[in-house]
């Protein structure tokens, strides 16, 4: 896809972030804290999901995966979406259709004939933690509303924001199907693939472009890097350094995935200012995924750009200052 190019973006003013993104001092450590938390440890034990259950309906074409049957991609495919779904998304009423590609995978904008979603994998043979790595990764565009006021030719200014989103759904599902399969392997032949999917996400997580140098607060970071990676959403040694970072948050709470239904659905998400389109995802979000979508935003900007709690004056209810000036849930 052709991307134009723009200008690289000027530091923001300082007063005008404190307007616009007034977040609160506590809600900050606590982000970051969960940021700087150990990534290796076990996601807490959840209810266990069945999506096909749900009524999802995965269906893999035939042809390029090699000596595998499409009957154990589609059970890995499944298990994937049990990871990241607690309940099934209204859009997900169309199927999800499978098919191999020998090019990166990817999440199709065009639907099919019957409206289904199309997903192209590169996965092949039986490198399950492949499969489950890339369709987790594509599962999350399409829980994040990739398709919505947008084309194959729309220049998506924020969409490495949700790259970055999609890598982490990669490293959350292979860390928790890991752990699903120790428990409860979908058969007992595969009990063993717990450990491949575990040394695999090992690799992935420890490897040195991820880390945010221990001198660059993340805030400083973002504001040398956003230009380009506006520029290029496919900057993967620079997306995969937050998507390190987010990983904490989902793994504290894996329900947090369910936020991902409020994201991309403003008109001007694709053009506007990061600040705007994080914002717009925290105004979309119902009560109970607020505190969440505060933390990210948290996470993103430095505690110097948000207001001490004792700055604010009754604050609106439902705002991120509200959640931090009450210390307690928006429910």
């Amino acid at each position: 896809m052709t991307r134009k190019r723009e200008e690289r973006r000027r530091g923001t003013p300082r007063t005008w972030i404190m307007r616009q993104m007034r977040l609160p001092l506590i809600i900050a450590s606590i982000a970051c804290s969960l940021a700087h938390a150990e990534t290796g440890r076990d996601a807490p034990t959840k209810p266990g999901v069945s999506s096909r259950k749900l009524g999802l309906d995965i269906r893999v074409e035939p042809g390029g995966w090699g000596d595998v049957n499409t009957r154990n991609i589609e059970t890995v495919l499944y298990a994937v979406a049990d990871e990241l779904m607690a309940q099934l998304p209204e859009k997900l009423v169309a199927p999800i259709v499978v098919s191999h590609t020998d090019r990166a995978p990817v999440a199709l904008y065009e639907r099919g004939p019957g409206g289904e979603y199309r997903v192209q994998l590169h996965a092949k043979g039986e490198k399950w933690h492949l499969y489950a790595y890339e369709f987790a990764h594509e599962l999350c565009h399409i829980l994040s509303n990739y398709e919505h006021n947008v084309g194959p030719q729309t220049v998506k200014h924020n969409q490495w924001f949700e790259e970055t989103l999609c890598e982490t759904a990669s490293l959350f599902t292979l860390t928790s199907l890991a752990a699903s399969w120790e428990r409860s392997p979908p058969e007992q032949r595969w009990a063993g693939e717990a450990r491949n999917l575990r040394r695999f996400f090992d690799h992935l997580i420890s490897e040195g472009h991820r880390q945010l140098p221990a001198d660059a607060p993340l805030s400083a970071w973002l504001q040398e890097n956003e230009a380009e990676l506006r520029q290029n959403p496919y900057w993967r040694k620079k997306n995969e350094v937050v998507a390190n970072l987010l990983l904490p948050l989902f793994r504290s709470n894996p329900q947090n995935w369910e936020a991902l239904g409020y994201l991309n659905l403003n008109p001007d998400d694709a053009r506007s200012t990061l600040e705007d389109y994080l914002r717009h995802w925290y105004d979309n979000a119902p009560r109970e995924h607020k505190r969440f979508v505060a933390s990210v935003l948290a996470l993103l900007w430095d505690k110097e750009t948000a207001p001490a709690v004792g700055d604010v004056a009754a604050p609106a209810t439902g705002s991120p200052l509200a959640v931090a000036k009450t210390g307690t849930s928006v429910r």
